[in-house]
């Protein structure tokens, strides 16, 4: 079986901390939940791997969230 049969792996969205809206939903970095947003990008469940510096890392989110 081919991993892409499984799910869909995408590139995270930009949101920068000066961009961010005082709210509940986390935002996760290739280091894990990096702070929090007013809306989500994703409904979820979403995992989260960095490209570079924490590969292996893998960080699961259940709820919606910004990746």
């Amino acid at each position: 079986m081919r991993l892409g049969d499984v799910l869909e792996l995408r590139r995270g969205f930009d949101l920068p901390k000066s961009k961010r809206e005082k709210g509940g939903v986390p935002v996760y970095s290739s280091s894990g939940t990096s702070g929090y947003h007013s809306v989500s990008a994703v409904d979820g469940p979403c995992l989260v791997t960095g490209r570079y510096g924490t590969i292996g890392q893998v960080f699961y989110s259940e709820k919606p969230c910004w990746p």
